[in-house]
């Protein structure tokens, strides 16, 4: 096994120039994840510069502040130790050891450095635990869906498809609702024709919106989704925070994920109320409404994301569903090995994310809804007739 054979144990680390400072070597070692940076110049390795150094530099620098701006240049170590994409994997390890470094430049036949290589990666990889691409799922009323870009596993296409019909049916159930309660309450509200286009109209129209996102909350708190969703959550962090996926480990993972779709759902709502907000004001108080509606939502979509995914998109999963998603999840990583995603067209990748399936099942429910419907009703109307 060679670093060849294993191109996603390379990790990509852009080369720093001798004269750049030690702050922004810090700040692309934690935006990267990296323990050590190279540094080249002119195209040539010339050393590398390693988070422990760093860290020992601040720790005995009077005013560290003023020590980050070091240049590299006075920070690297020199090259000692290159490995090539055609090193087998236990040599490069063995020499890291030798060298007592946590990861080793990899250079390219031409000379041309590919990134790192770090040493509990090859560490993993010997012991036949490939390093984990970063995995997106998805509920459906049939199960957990994963995918890591490259490979899939659990719900099909239809399935998925499923998905966007039952959110676009509790969709027009929360606007029948909410639309049945408006002709209810109208006669009692006595407003004139002309109130529509005033500030008082404009607050009936947010607070409308408003309702009926809250029933589209509860109603799908209510549906079997949410137990699949936060099993599809739970296994994923299992997995990435390197736990076996054993009942009892995924069980006490937590449900709320970084990356969930809710959030961005969290986001488009904050967005939409802000808007009917905006189109309530008077002109003059719109820019300054603007202003501070933006910061508004930059500070809390995450957090209202958090807790939409605590309160209302998940909740609890029963240990068929926890035991399913790991079925999914042990075969995702089966078809996950060996399979880098270099070659996958882009349709394919975005295919793969699972959204257009989604999108397809809701937007062809709405269609339906919207002339399908009255049609069928039309015609069995007059055929009746």
């Amino acid at each position: 096994m060679t670093l060849r054979d294993h191109a996603d144990l390379i990790r990509s680390a852009p080369p720093l120039a001798p004269d750049e400072t030690a702050a922004r070597a810090i700040r692309l070692l934690r935006a990267r994840g990296l323990p050590a940076l190279p540094v080249a110049q002119a195209g040539r390795l010339v050393g590398t510069v390693h988070e422990e150094d760093l860290a020992a530099l601040a720790a005995a620098a009077p005013d560290p502040a003023a020590a980050a701006q070091l240049p590299v240049s006075q920070l690297m170590r020199p090259i000692t130790t290159v490995a090539h994409d055609y090193d087998p994997l236990a040599e490069v390890l063995r020499g890291l050891r030798e060298t007592n470094a946590s990861a080793v430049p990899v250079i390219a036949a031409g000379g041309r450095c590919l990134g790192l290589a770090l040493r509990r990666d090859l560490l993993a990889a010997l012991v036949g635990e490939s390093p984990v691409p970063p995995i997106a799922g998805l509920a459906t009323p049939f199960g957990v869906y994963l995918t890591t870009g490259a490979v899939r596993a659990g719900a099909g296409d239809l399935a998925l498809v499923s998905t966007g019909v039952a959110l676009m049916i509790i969709n027009l159930l929360s606007l029948g609702l909410v639309s049945g309660l408006a002709k209810l309450i109208a006669p009692w509200l006595s407003l004139p024709v002309e109130t529509a286009s005033t500030h008082l109209g404009l607050a009936v129209v947010v607070a409308a919106y408003l309702l009926q996102v809250a029933v589209f909350l509860f109603l799908l708190r209510l549906s079997p989704l949410t137990g699949v969703h936060a099993a599809e959550h739970m296994v994923v962090r299992a997995i990435e925070e390197g736990e076996d996926l054993a009942l009892e480990k995924v069980r006490a993972m937590p449900r709320v994920h970084p990356r969930c779709g809710t959030n961005l759902m969290a986001l488009l709502i904050l967005l939409l109320v802000s808007v009917q907000f905006l189109s309530s004001m008077d002109e003059a108080a719109q820019v300054p409404a603007l202003f501070a509606l933006v910061v508004i939502v930059l500070l809390t979509w995450r957090r209202l994301g958090a807790g939409l995914q605590r309160w209302v998109t998940t909740r609890r999963p029963s240990d068929r569903h926890l035991a399913a998603a790991v079925r999914v999840a042990q075969e995702l990583l089966t078809r996950a090995r060996g399979r880098p995603a270099a070659g996958l067209g882009p349709l394919r990748r975005v295919w793969h994310t699972g959204f257009v399936q989604v999108m397809l099942g809701f937007l062809a429910l709405a269609a339906l809804a919207e002339y399908g419907w009255p049609m069928m009703v039309a015609a069995w109307s007059h055929h009746i007739g």
